[in-house]
């Protein structure tokens, strides 16, 4: 039985990462996704957080002032 080993972890799952193609560059370095869905999954969750913060500001500009 042939064991084989991936040395790189999904960022976010923490699954082996199988096949190449699924990366984010990031201020930190790149980071390796297992799959689209996690690559995905990632980006909406911390990279579009100041995006979203500036919306919400301006969605409830008059509750602001």
């Amino acid at each position: 039985m042939v064991v084989v080993k991936y040395p790189v972890k999904c960022v976010l799952c923490e699954q082996p990462v199988e096949i190449e193609g699924f990366s984010t560059d990031t201020p930190q370095g790149r980071l390796a996704f297992c799959c689209a869905g996690c690559q995905s999954i990632y980006q909406l969750i911390y990279m579009n957080k100041p995006k979203a913060e500036t919306e919400h500001k301006t969605i409830n500009k008059k509750e602001d002032n």
